[in-house]
């Protein structure tokens, strides 16, 4: 299924209309730059217009985990972070990135004009959350893997498929990736050393191929 992206099928004209409707800002940051918070207290929603981001969580000794990873067209907000009002959260650029801003009870408010482009907007929204809810089942998969390797092989094979290819490049660094699937740095990079060396997979950098065997 191709990705649904939240301004789809809603025209520049209608984009810029619907913009000064929701009051929205557009705003540039740098690399490594807290995008949003779970302790602030407006309750917006983010559109990721170029660059790419993480959701990241802190647990009570103040080690970090990724939620997410967010590129281009992701949505993100405190309707996200809600479930995890207790928890530490924010969300962190790790390349330049220009976000677009917008209030979310502007989202849900019925438009007094019954514009279709917002109904379009609502729509796009809801693929979006039944995707993420998609995203989230695949993710709870790899989770569940008892070992390294097969956390590793589950990964690279949901990517494989993603890329339609045995070979892809990795949306993280390793560290990420460790911090991604929930495991120790030194411990992964030792467990693809040996999966190296058994030929199941070739890596370079972030490129990872898929080796297959009769």
């Amino acid at each position: 299924m191709d990705n649904i992206h939240v301004f789809d099928n809603i025209s520049d004209k209608e984009l810029e209309k619907m913009m000064i409707c929701f009051k929205s800002q557009i705003k540039t940051f740098p690399a490594h730059e807290q995008l949003l918070s779970s302790s602030a207290s407006a309750n917006q929603i983010g559109v990721l217009l170029s660059g790419e981001a993480d959701l990241i969580k802190y647990d009570y000794d103040g080690y970090r985990s990724i939620i997410e990873h967010l590129t281009d067209q992701d949505i993100f907000g405190h309707l996200l972070l809600q479930p995890f009002d207790e928890t530490p959260m924010e969300v962190v650029s790790c390349t330049n990135c220009q976000v677009l801003f917008f209030d979310y009870k502007c989202l849900i408010k019925r438009c007094t004009h019954a514009c279709t482009h917002h109904s379009m907007l609502v729509n796009n929204v809801l693929q979006i959350f039944s995707s993420k809810t998609r995203q989230l089942h695949t993710r709870l998969n790899i989770l569940s893997q008892r070992s390294i390797r097969n956390k590793l092989l589950t990964y690279f094979r949901h990517l494989a498929y993603e890329h339609h290819s045995d070979s892809f490049i990795l949306p993280f660094t390793l560290n990420s990736m460790a911090d991604y699937l929930f495991i120790d740095r030194s411990a992964m990079l030792r467990e693809m050393k040996k999966m190296r060396d058994e030929n199941l997979i070739q890596s370079k950098g972030r490129r990872i191929t898929l080796q297959h065997h009769e």
